[in-house]
């Protein structure tokens, strides 16, 4: 790891944002650190406790750098290769099983620290506005429930904490590039659901678990092209090797 890497995310994690003051009192259960009262909606997958938690490039190099590693109890590094045209993307996850929260709050990682929100940027790594973070708010959306997260807003004094974290993404190429790959796959499945949903009408918790065991949940002839599009857009204003470094 480079020494402007280190730098990046030290910032970030030294970045306290909370949105409201014990923001997991708010929905009773710590909801972000488990999900369980969603995962209870699953009848096959799910059934023992874990957590996964998405990783930005460089992440978990970082956490190994500064041996916090250790906190996330008995877990396993997740690396799904994503192939492209001339570039991979290496999608990768830390799966813990330790009881109840999956991490220290203090060395928390990136995506918790910016849940429920997800910064949405343009092509150049700036701030357009927000979305949601992840699949189960989108499945809240479709099933018109209340959201389970209490947080429905960045109050003025945690704004600069996420501006901070967000302009630390934006600035590197390769963390603002696996971000928006992120926003497109994960809108490319909300799509496809949404197709499905409008033939069976039900519960999409169930629609879901149902397209996941059968591997439905992405046409990847159709999602490869969407971010070989995306690709294409950042190798035509940058240097290919900001992708690969």
């Amino acid at each position: 790891m480079n020494q402007a890497i280190i730098d990046s995310f030290d910032k970030i994690y030294s970045t306290d944002l909370t949105y409201h003051k014990d923001c997991w009192l708010l929905c009773g259960d710590a909801h972000c650190c488990s999900f369980s009262r969603y995962k209870n909606k699953f009848s096959l997958i799910a059934k023992e406790h874990f957590q996964e938690l998405p990783l930005l490039p460089y992440e978990y190099e970082y956490l190994e750098h500064k041996n916090w590693l250790d906190q996330f109890g008995n877990f396993e590094h997740k690396i799904v290769d994503y192939p492209l045209d001339g570039y991979t993307i290496k999608a990768e996850s830390i799966i813990s099983r330790r009881p109840n929260c999956a991490c220290d709050h203090a060395t928390r990682t990136t995506i918790c620290r910016l849940y429920p929100v997800l910064p949405v940027f343009d092509i150049t790594g700036r701030l357009l506005g927000t979305d949601k973070l992840g699949i189960y708010e989108e499945l809240e959306d479709m099933d018109k429930i209340e959201p389970a997260c209490k947080v429905t807003d960045i109050p003025f004094d945690q704004l600069e904490k996420f501006l901070t974290i967000a302009s630390i993404i934006g600035a590197n190429k390769k963390l603002l590039f696996y971000v928006m790959a992120y926003r497109i796959t994960k809108m490319h499945i909300r799509k496809r659901l949404n197709a499905a949903h409008s033939i069976k009408p039900g519960s999409a918790f169930a629609l879901f678990e149902r397209q996941l065991i059968r591997k439905r949940l992405i046409d990847h002839e159709v999602l490869t092209k969407e971010l070989n599009a995306l690709t294409g857009k950042f190798v035509e204003r940058y240097d290919f090797k900001t992708l690969m470094l």
